[in-house]
């Protein structure tokens, strides 16, 4: 069996080195590269029963969310297992499917494994707030005195309101779904209010959906009919709070024969792409979904380590062309 001893002779490092790299420490970019090579070529394995054994640490992170159906977690997901990995910290996967019970089980889950620590999207804080002594990191979310990574919403809304108007949209109406339980996705409706008010462009909103993270597509599709008169609908630009609940209102619009977008623009918010690498689905606010998974893995190890971490990291978002918003 490979050991971290053969790892560093064959890197040509110390065994100190090879256990810095392994555990997520710095070392100087050549040795690292030395180090990752020589793991990839031996085909080394972590021991980490032995490893948990002599640290107290499980080197195992529980990961909560929503579903990983939905591109966005899917992707977040993808991303968080790789950071984790790359500080050596095995994935404990838990997709809650917003249901409270399992939310209660998984936590307890959690705790029975010994979890190092916990990175949550979740509707029912209620329940990661009793995580007791385990690190908790929360993606778009808030618990008290909780650690929080999220993107700028507000500026995201401010962004889609102004693209909107910037293209020729001249009374707006913003559609959102999910829950109205604390979390800092529900700034993307006060950012696209505020733009509004700013550019004195009149904007409505309607509310489509529940806590359980669905939406209602008849009644979408009832609202925009009734807001309809003589073929043409009554608003000409629509920002969404998703994607997914973008491509819902996108095939209403169509279902009532609106053309998107000549007619009324549209722009969801995630910015996903087809197969989450290909085109984007539609005219988005995009998040940095990499990057807020990295931040996300790099405060939760530093709350195992018991270092110092920033309550919230706030991270860019940039618009993106999806072909359902006009040149």
């Amino acid at each position: 069996m490979v050991t971290i001893k053969d790892v560093a002779s064959d890197a040509g490092v110390a065994v100190g080195t090879v256990s810095k790299v392994l555990n997520g420490h710095y070392v100087s970019a050549e040795n690292k590269r030395k180090v990752e090579e020589s793991v990839e070529r031996l085909g080394y394995q972590m021991n980490y029963y032995a490893r948990g054994l002599k640290t107290q640490y499980t080197y195992t992170v529980a990961v909560i969310v929503p579903d990983i159906l939905t591109p966005f977690f899917a992707c977040l997901v993808y991303y968080i297992e790789k950071e984790l990995y790359r500080y050596g910290y095995r994935t404990f996967l838990c997709q809650s499917m917003h249901d409270a019970e399992k939310d209660v089980y998984y936590l307890q889950l959690a705790r029975q494994n010994k979890v190092d620590g916990i990175l949550g999207i979740t509707f029912n804080t209620t329940e990661l707030s009793k995580a007791g002594d385990i690190p908790v990191v929360m993606i778009d979310r808030h618990l008290e005195n909780s650690i929080c990574v999220t993107s700028d919403n507000f500026n995201g809304g401010e962004l889609a309101a102004g693209q909107l108007i910037d293209r020729g949209s001249r009374n707006l109406l913003f559609i959102r779904s999910g829950s109205l339980l604390s979390s800092e996705t529900l700034k993307r409706g006060d950012g696209f209010a505020a733009a509004c008010r700013e550019r004195k462009i009149p904007c409505q909103v309607l509310d489509s959906g529940d806590d359980a993270g669905g939406y209602n597509v008849e009644g979408i599709y009832g609202y925009l009919r009734e807001h309809m008169s003589g073929g043409k609908l009554e608003f000409d630009g629509i920002y969404t709070s998703t994607d997914g609940l973008g491509l819902a209102v996108l095939d209403q619009l169509r279902r009532l024969g609106i053309q998107v977008p000549q007619e009324v623009q549209l722009i969801g918010h995630d910015g996903m792409r087809q197969m989450n690498r290909g085109a984007y689905l539609l005219s988005s606010i995009a998040q940095p979904i990499e990057a807020m998974a990295r931040a996300a893995v790099e405060n939760v190890i530093h709350l195992i380590r018991k270092e110092p971490v920033e309550e919230l990291t706030i991270l860019p978002v940039k618009f993106v062309e999806g072909g359902t918003t006009r040149e």
